[in-house]
């Protein structure tokens, strides 16, 4: 087995006022060594310098398996780390990069993207102690319902209303319909009702899966009617989506299997 630190740029934070969070054992979160000029690392590998955090990541591995490290590291670390980001604040938050903190270690960097998202975009909460006990309780939910909180993340990349509101969807069914069964809509509305929302964030729900049925089943007719309406404006879509990602905030305060 052999370890490499990594430097993980994330975008989308602000700066830290708490620095480092230990997230877990072998993965800190800090702010951008300044005094070391940390930002030529990412110059140096064509990034922007601007990125307010990293990820100090001690990544094991097996060297002698030829997929090593990075499909390891980016599938089952950095997504929840990502998914947590997007979870937790409103806004827009992930992994840029992950660079070998020493040149001399044989490996290269691997760049995820180089998208600058504009200020306003980045995640509306501060990342302090308070994340590190969110995170905690995160990783017990991320492990039962991994695939929910994957999509949730790749959902806030994606542009129209339907193919969010496809996503979205998905995501509650994951956490609230049992496996195999087919009356998703109403376990969506008792387990909505269970977790304590109110009856206008239920009814929310409600036209929001009705709109994804119209989609998936190709009823244009429907579709006008509902976009028709005065429920499926541009604003009533984006407080619905944030209204998904609260009940997934709350999920993660109490999950279950």
């Amino acid at each position: 087995m052999k370890t490499v630190k990594f430097i993980v740029p994330v975008y989308g934070l602000k700066s830290l006022r708490e620095s480092p969070l230990q997230l877990q054992e072998n993965v800190i979160l800090r702010s951008v060594k300044l005094l070391e000029n940390e930002h030529e690392l990412f110059k140096k590998n064509k990034m922007r310098t601007g990125y307010e955090a990293v990820l100090e990541v001690d990544y094991t591995f097996d060297e002698n398996n030829p997929s090593e490290p990075y499909p390891g590291m980016s599938i089952n670390l950095l997504n929840m780390i990502e998914a947590s980001f997007v979870v937790y604040g409103q806004g827009k938050a992930g992994i840029a990069a992950f660079i070998p903190a020493d040149d001399s270690s044989g490996y290269y960097p691997y760049i995820v993207t180089r998208e600058t998202p504009q200020y306003d975009d980045y995640i509306d909460k501060e990342i302090n102690s308070d994340f590190v006990t969110f995170f905690e309780k995160f990783k017990k939910a991320y492990n039962l319902r991994p695939i929910a909180f994957d999509l949730f993340r790749r959902s806030q990349e994606r542009y129209t209303n339907n193919d969010r509101t496809i996503d979205s969807c998905t995501v509650l069914e994951s956490i609230l319909v049992p496996k195999g069964e087919r009356s998703k809509k109403s376990f969506i509305v008792s387990g909505l009702k269970i977790m304590g929302f109110e009856k206008e964030e239920i009814e929310r729900i409600e036209k929001l899966v009705d709109y994804r049925n119209a989609i998936i089943h190709a009823d244009r007719e429907k579709i006008l009617r509902l976009n028709s309406g005065a429920d499926y404006t541009f604003s009533w879509f984006e407080e619905t989506f944030k209204l998904v990602r609260r009940i997934l905030s709350k999920y993660v305060g109490s999950p279950w299997d």
